[in-house]
């Protein structure tokens, strides 16, 4: 019950950040949009990398699509397979070292740091290696 409410919670945040962007003023700065979001959530949270992070892995689970129709066995995309499974089955967990992943296969964490390498390289990857043939036919 405890992860529903920190996800719902976070989306909640989300909403309030594409609320600021698409409806407020130029002239606010950050500081007072800061304030507002504490006094609103009477909360104070490091956004980007803790509790958003976790909506960096949207593109990545798609990817598991592919990997999954190339028959890919490679330890990337077990660890996408593993990623996947994890949030698909709520078996997954943050705190203040970072992320840990658990399917019925395997299991792994990761570093905040680490999770923002671990996206890029993965992202970066799968866009030079798995979209290459199809610019080449163009």
């Amino acid at each position: 019950m405890n992860d529903i409410l920190r996800i719902n919670a976070h989306l909640k945040y989300t909403e309030y950040l594409l609320n600021v962007f698409d409806n407020y003023p130029d002239e606010m700065t950050l500081g007072e949009i800061r304030k507002e979001f504490e006094e609103k959530f009477k909360t104070r949270h490091v956004l980007l990398n803790q509790n958003f992070g976790i909506y960096r892995l949207l593109p990545i689970i798609l990817m598991k699509e592919v990997y999954k129709a190339d028959n890919d066995k490679s330890e990337v995309a077990n660890q996408i397979w593993v990623i996947r499974d994890s949030i698909a089955h709520n078996n997954f967990s943050i705190d203040e070292i970072g992320y840990h992943f658990k399917n019925n296969k395997g299991d792994f964490s990761l570093t905040f740091d680490e999770f923002t390498k671990f996206v890029h390289k993965v992202e970066n990857d799968f866009y030079k290696e798995k979209l290459k043939p199809a610019e080449e036919t163009c």
